[in-house]
C-alpha cells in the first residue's frame, strides 16, 4: 500500500513538472527580427533629422552635401558616417513591445527621427533612442513598427548634431606649388620667393657629355636676395594644405571684418590669402579667399602662419 502511494505521488510531481515546462514554453515570446534591405548610400539624396523640436535638412547637390536652409557645405566624413549607419543598420534583438517609449528615450520629446530620401521617395525611417548601458547597442524603432529593437553600435552620436557641428570646417586647402608669398603685419611687409634652382654640371671626364646632376632644392629669398629661413616658410605652406577653423562666426559676413592685424598672400597656379583680425578670448577671427564665411581659429593654429617678420630672415642678412 505504501509503495503504491509513493508511486502516485511521483506521478503527480512529474505531471506538475510537465505542466510547468509546457506552460513556460507556451508563454515564452517568439519573434523574428525585421528583414532590413541594405540600401546604397549613393541612392540617398536627402536626409531630414528631427531632434528636440527642430529639423535639419541635408541635401546632396552636384555630389556635394549641404546643410540647413543656408546650404552650408557639410563635412563629408560626418555625412558619410550617417549614410553608412542608415544603409547597413543591423538589429540584434527585440527590446520591447510594451510601447513604454520614455524608458528608451524614444518618446516624442527625446527621440531623433531620421528619414532618408531617394528623390521624393522615403527609403528609410528610423527613430533613435538612448544607447544601451554597454554603449554597444542603441534602442531604435523602424518606420511605423511599434516595437523597440537593439541596433548594433552607438548610433545616436552620429545623428545628435547641430548645423555648426555639420559644417565643413576646412577653410583653406592649397594644393598648388607655392612660389611666392607676402606677409603683412601692421605697417610691416615682407615678400618671399623661390630662388632659381642651382644646377651643377659634371665635366670631370672630358670623354663624357655634360650631364646635369640632381637639382638641389631652391632657397626662399627676399626680392633683394636675402636668404630666408626655409624651415619656417615651408612650415607655413605645409599648414595651408588642410587649414581648418574651430567654428564659424554666425550672423556675420566677410565684409563685416576690416583692418586685419595680419595677412598672408600665397601665389602658385592661383593666388590665395588669409587675414586675421584682433584676437578675442584666445581666438582670432579670420577670413580666407577660399571660403565665403568668417570664422574663428585658436591662437596656436593662427600662430602657424602669423610669424614675426623680422625673425624669418637668416641672421647676418
Amino acid at each position: 500500500m505504501k509503495g503504491k502511494k509513493e508511486i502516485a505521488i511521483l506521478f503527480f510531481v512529474m505531471a506538475v513538472l510537465v505542466f510547468y515546462i509546457t506552460s513556460e514554453k507556451g508563454d515564452k515570446t517568439t519573434y523574428d527580427l525585421p528583414d532590413i534591405a541594405k540600401i546604397e548610400t549613393g541612392d540617398i539624396s536627402r536626409l531630414t533629422i528631427h531632434n528636440k523640436g527642430s529639423e535639419i535638412v541635408l541635401l546632396k547637390e552636384n555630389n556635394t552635401w549641404l546643410a540647413g536652409a543656408q546650404k552650408y557645405p557639410a563635412d563629408s566624413s560626418t555625412v558619410d558616417k550617417m549614410l553608412a549607419r542608415l544603409s547597413g543598420i543591423s538589429l540584434t534583438a527585440l527590446a520591447s513591445e510594451s510601447k513604454n517609449y520614455s524608458m528608451y528615450e524614444l518618446d516624442n520629446d527625446r527621440k531623433i527621427e531620421v528619414k532618408a530620401f531617394k528623390g521624393d521617395e522615403i527609403i528609410r525611417t528610423i527613430s533613435i533612442g538612448k544607447p544601451a548601458s554597454s554603449h554597444r547597442h542603441t534602442f531604435v524603432m523602424l518606420g511605423d513598427d511599434h516595437r523597440v529593437f537593439h541596433a548594433e553600435g552607438n548610433i545616436r552620436t552620429d545623428f545628435d548634431r547641430s548645423i555648426p557641428d555639420l559644417r565643413d570646417k576646412k577653410v583653406l586647402a592649397v594644393q598648388d606649388k607655392i612660389t611666392e608669398l607676402t606677409l603683412e603685419k601692421g605697417d610691416k611687409k615682407i615678400s618671399i620667393m623661390k630662388a632659381a634652382a642651382p644646377v651643377s654640371v659634371d665635366v670631370t671626364d672630358p670623354g663624357k657629355e655634360e650631364s646635369a646632376s640632381e637639382e638641389t632644392a631652391p632657397d626662399w629669398t627676399t626680392p633683394d636676395g636675402k636668404k630666408v629661413k626655409n624651415s619656417e616658410i615651408d612650415g607655413i605652406i605645409s599648414s595651408l594644405s588642410d587649414y581648418r577653423c574651430d567654428e564659424f562666426i554666425e550672423g556675420k559676413t566677410k565684409e563685416d571684418f576690416t583692418s586685419p592685424v595680419y595677412t598672408a598672400t600665397f601665389k602658385g597656379v592661383k593666388e590665395y590669402s588669409i587675414s586675421f583680425y584682433e584676437k578675442q578670448d584666445e581666438k582670432y577671427p579670420a577670413v580666407t579667399s577660399e571660403n565665403d564665411y568668417p570664422f574663428m581659429v585658436s591662437e596656436w593654429k593662427a600662430k602657424k602662419i602669423m610669424k614675426e617678420l623680422d625673425s624669418l630672415v637668416e641672421d647676418g642678412q
